[in-house]
C-alpha cells in the first residue's frame, strides 16, 4: 500500500505544472512541424475522364471545390495557374444521379504536394444515356431591307441537323436556328445564295454532328406572283 501511495503522490504532485509543461511541449512540436512548410488554398474544377461513349455528363454539383495544400517553401512557384484539378475516373460510372466522395488521391497536380483538406468532400454527378436526334432548322434575321420591302422565299439546304447528347436534354430540343441573316446586306438580285454557319447555342448540353454550314437561298418573288398567291389565299 505504501508503494502505491508513493506512486500516486508522484503523479499528482505539481499536477498543474506537469499539464502546463505538456501543453508547451505539444505547442513547440506543432511549431517545429510547421516550420519550412508552405500552405496554399485553391479553387479547382471537378473533371471526369474515361467516361464511356454511351454516357453524357450533364451536371456536376458543385463544379469547383476548395483544396488546401502544403509543401516545401516556394510551393506556390511550382504550381502553374490552372494545373490543379479534381480528376474522377468515369470508366465504371452508370446512368443516373450519384454522389462521389472526394479523396486526396483524386487531386491532379505537380509532384511533392500534400493535400490537407477538400471542401466540400462530395460532389453530385448526373449521367444520361447518349442519343442522336434529327431536328428541323429555321432561319433568323437581323437588320432591315433597304428600299421597298419585297416578298421573298427562303430555302435551307439541308433543312435538318443531326445532334447528339444526353437523352433527357435532347428530348426537349425541338428545332435549331441558323446564324442570323443580315437583311440590310441583301442586293436587288432576283436570287442570292449564302453559306450560313450553324452555331451551337449558348450553354447547350449537346453537340451538332452535321451540318457545319447551311446553304440559304433567298429568292425574290415578282409582284405578279405575289398577287396570285394572295388571290389563292383569299379564295
Amino acid at each position: 500500500m505504501r508503494i502505491r501511495e508513493r506512486i500516486r503522490r508522484s503523479f499528482t504532485r505539481h499536477l498543474f505544472l506537469k499539464v502546463f509543461a505538456l501543453f508547451l511541449a505539444v505547442l513547440l512540436w506543432f511549431q517545429v512541424s510547421r516550420k519550412g512548410q508552405e500552405y496554399l488554398s485553391f479553387q479547382v474544377p471537378v473533371t471526369v475522364s474515361h467516361l464511356p461513349s454511351r454516357l453524357e455528363l450533364t451536371q456536376t454539383t458543385p463544379q469547383q471545390v476548395t483544396i488546401t495544400l502544403s509543401g516545401p517553401p516556394g510551393l506556390s512557384r511550382e504550381i502553374p495557374p490552372g494545373s490543379l484539378n479534381i480528376l474522377l475516373d468515369g470508366s465504371l460510372m452508370h446512368e443516373g444521379t450519384g454522389v462521389i466522395r472526394l479523396l486526396p488521391s483524386m487531386v491532379s497536380g505537380p509532384p511533392g504536394i500534400h493535400v490537407d483538406t477538400i471542401s466540400p468532400r462530395t460532389v453530385r454527378l448526373a449521367l444520361e444515356a447518349t442519343i442522336q436526334k434529327r431536328v428541323p432548322l429555321y432561319p433568323q434575321y437581323v437588320g432591315s431591307i433597304r428600299g421597298p420591302f419585297p416578298s421573298f422565299r427562303v430555302t435551307l439546304v439541308p433543312d435538318t441537323a443531326l445532334v447528339e447528347g444526353g437523352s433527357r436534354s435532347i428530348s426537349h430540343l425541338k428545332a435549331l436556328r441558323i446564324a442570323p441573316i443580315d437583311l440590310s446586306l441583301l442586293t436587288n438580285e432576283p436570287k442570292q445564295v449564302l453559306s450560313v454557319p450553324l452555331n451551337l447555342p449558348a450553354n447547350a448540353q449537346f453537340r451538332i454532328l452535321s451540318p457545319q454550314d447551311v446553304t440559304v437561298t433567298i429568292t425574290r418573288l415578282s409582284v405578279q406572283k405575289t398577287n396570285k398567291k394572295k388571290q389563292r389565299q383569299h379564295y
